[in-house]
């Protein structure tokens, strides 16, 4: 996941994800970076959404490939 982590246009990535909420009304959306962080893991690892949410709260490796800078066992959202 470190690896990964270094690999990926993290900034293209979360540009485009961003570009989709202009309203500036309602709740604000989630980091991009988790988003987009967890649908990669999710689909690497062949996970539900529960199994996905579990393992990102039990793998610092994944936190850090998501932008933690410090583990913890709260879910990503």
């Amino acid at each position: 996941m470190v690896k990964l982590s270094r690999l990926l246009p993290w900034d293209n990535v979360i540009s485009l994800y961003n570009n989709q909420f202009v309203s500036k009304e309602g709740r604000p959306p989630i980091d991009g970076l988790i988003v987009i962080g967890a649908v990669i893991i999710k689909h690497m690892l062949n996970l539900s959404d529960r199994e996905t949410i579990s393992q990102i709260q039990e793998n610092m490796f994944m936190q850090y490939f998501l932008g933690y800078s410090s583990f913890t066992n709260e879910p990503p959202f």
